[in-house]
């Protein structure tokens, strides 16, 4: 395919000179006269060893169901925010021309910059926002990610609790091609999910996080209010993450039936190896803790007998921070009634999910999936302090009090 760069309003700046709006919806006009129906932004921080996937993923969007370009009239506008290892940050809009010629437009060029910072994404996300007010947006989020768990915890748990040791690429031989959001090599920082909630500056139809282990319900109910839906995977994602060749036209509809046809497509396209996706609709979680806060609470006496080998796990080697979160409540063996309840909340919040039958198999950590509930969990151990103390902060568990 050829490729044609446009430079039509190029500027270095730095994100301090941007102006952050507040957490409200846009309107649909912008103003030279165009009525936007849908934007997608795709914000990849790409400043680490996944660069060269952001790079092919690019080229796969290019090779995607791409819009139609538009200054006046009705249409839709894809944009993707790129912080690539070696390459000066952009904002570049992609589209097509009368012709059918895919074109990247560069519409910001910045200084280098910390792309997982709070500061600085809600600048990006902001300056897109008032440059194309939408009714109807589309977020996702390309990088590596931890779930829940504190910055860097992941990776040097040993710093932290004195008790787990890093895993190296020798101990797992996936190590280095799995998506797990937000690192900035070079600022050597990760984002805080409270973090990521804070930065966002509008209310998003769908936030898609095209990246590891972000299918916590921990994760679902710190953005509860940023979005209408909460696309993820509760495993770790495979480093080409979406193939979005496929699944470009359908995040561009953005409906839930083109967005579970997406999550399909992902499945498809991992069936072989291994993969976890669901599409959490936010507005059930309110529900899902109220019931969930029940179970815990009544079932206190017997959370630290549950036998954690038996649960469903999302994790591989030593990592024991992901369960499978109606497996846990099932075996936390709750009243009927309150179980029935439970399950029932959780269908109305779960609204799509499917996933393989292993995770990675052939590798030594491997995992089969047995049952999938669509989100994960942490499960309290008593001798973590350290995870303790931080769960106690999020505000998933201020709703459910599961960790005292």
């Amino acid at each position: 395919m050829k490729m044609k760069w446009i430079y039509k309003l190029t500027a270095v700046i730095s994100s301090a000179a941007l102006v952050a709006v507040s957490c409200t919806g846009l309107g649909g006009n912008a103003d030279d006269g165009m009525t936007i129906e849908s934007t997608v932004l795709i914000y990849m921080a790409a400043d680490n060893n996944l660069g060269s996937y952001a790079l092919d993923d690019i080229d796969e969007i290019m090779d995607g169901d791409v819009p139609y370009y538009f200054n006046e009239g009705s249409g839709k506008v894809l944009l993707v925010y790129a912080d690539i290892r070696g390459e000066t940050p952009k904002l570049i809009r992609i589209s097509k021309d009368a012709y059918g010629t895919v074109n990247q437009e560069v519409l910001m060029e910045y200084e280098p910059q910390n792309s997982i910072s709070d500061s600085v994404m809600r600048s990006v996300l902001s300056y897109a926002a008032d440059l194309f007010p939408s009714g109807k947006n589309g977020l996702v989020l390309w990088s590596h990610g931890t779930g829940w768990l504190p910055s860097g915890y992941y990776s040097d748990p040993y710093s932290a609790e004195g008790m787990i040791a890093p895993m190296s690429v020798t101990e797992d031989p996936h190590a280095a091609f799995v998506k797990s959001f937000g690192q900035d090599s070079e600022a050597d920082e990760e984002m805080d999910i409270k973090d990521l909630a804070a930065a966002l500056p509008i209310r998003y139809s769908y936030i898609l996080t095209d990246a590891c282990l972000m299918g916590g319900v921990e994760v679902a109910y710190e953005l509860r209010d940023c979005c209408d839906y909460f696309i993820a995977s509760a495993a770790e994602v495979l480093a080409g993450g979406f193939p979005y060749d496929e699944v470009t036209g359908y995040l561009m509809d953005g409906g839930t039936v083109a967005l579970q046809e997406a999550c399909r497509l992902f499945y498809e396209h991992y069936k072989t190896s291994g993969a976890t996706i669901a599409i959490v609709n936010t507005e059930g979680l309110g529900r899902l803790a109220e019931v969930s806060r029940g179970i815990f609470l009544s079932t206190r006496p017997t959370q630290t007998s549950v036998d954690r080998d038996s649960l469903q796990v999302y994790f591989r080697g030593n990592r024991p921070w992901f369960y499978d979160l109606e497996d846990y409540v099932r075996q936390l063996d709750p009243p009927g009634e309150m179980l029935a309840g439970f399950t029932n909340a959780l269908e109305q919040a779960v609204v799509y999910r499917i996933s393989t039958d292993n995770f990675v198999i052939g590798n030594t950590n491997y995992f089969p999936i047995k049952t999938f509930s669509g989100l994960s969990t942490y499960v309290p151990n008593p001798e973590n302090s350290v995870l303790n103390e931080y769960y106690r902060t999020l505000a998933w568990n201020e709703a459910v009090m599961m960790v005292e």
